[in-house]
């Protein structure tokens, strides 16, 4: 009996530390802090983010019904419940797609990490999402978008180099 409850609580341990993961990676997607190209790693962090709070909840609620027991423990999964419910599921579910680079048209003189790319996202039936942005990349899956809307003016003081390179990776003809 006691090696049963051990074994419940150390899988609602996993099951709380993947979700909080998942949602930490939701957060930084979608606050532009940190993005990635890697397609399905952005599909099961946002379906992740839907589809979690609700067996976290039950497992909570089943392990113990007294509300002042570990508020956060319960909390959290509904606040994610609520929001979610706010921005609408659909709409989360087509900001699922990744920026594509289609045309680096700038590239940092002093570090080729930083560029300047006009990139698309598919958004379905909705057609494509387009930015011109200034990223920097950590690896070649994974980047920080700088400003969304970059300008051609050059306020730093950075030394750019114009590539007008075309990458096409969204495979457009």
């Amino acid at each position: 009996m006691l090696n049963n409850i051990v074994v419940k609580s150390n899988m609602l341990n996993k099951l709380r530390i993947t979700f909080y993961l998942i949602l930490l990676l939701f957060l930084v997607d979608v606050f532009d802090i940190f993005q990635t190209k890697v397609g399905i790693l952005k599909a099961l962090i946002y379906c992740g983010v839907l589809l979690m709070p609700i067996p976290l909840l039950v497992m909570e609620f089943k392990r113990s019904l007294k509300w002042t027991e570990a508020f956060l423990r319960k909390g959290i999964p509904i606040l994610v419940m609520v929001l979610l419910a706010y921005l609408d599921p659909l709409k989360v579910i087509l900001n699922m797609g990744t920026w594509k680079t289609q045309t680096i048209l700038l590239v940092d003189k002093n570090w080729n990490n930083h560029k300047v790319e006009f990139q698309l996202k598919d958004i379905g039936a909705f057609g494509y999402s387009k930015r011109t942005v200034e990223v920097v990349y950590y690896s070649k899956y994974f980047y920080v978008a700088k400003s969304s809307n970059y300008e051609t003016k050059n306020n730093l003081g950075t030394e750019w180099i114009k590539v007008d390179e075309t990458l096409n990776e969204m495979e457009l003809k």
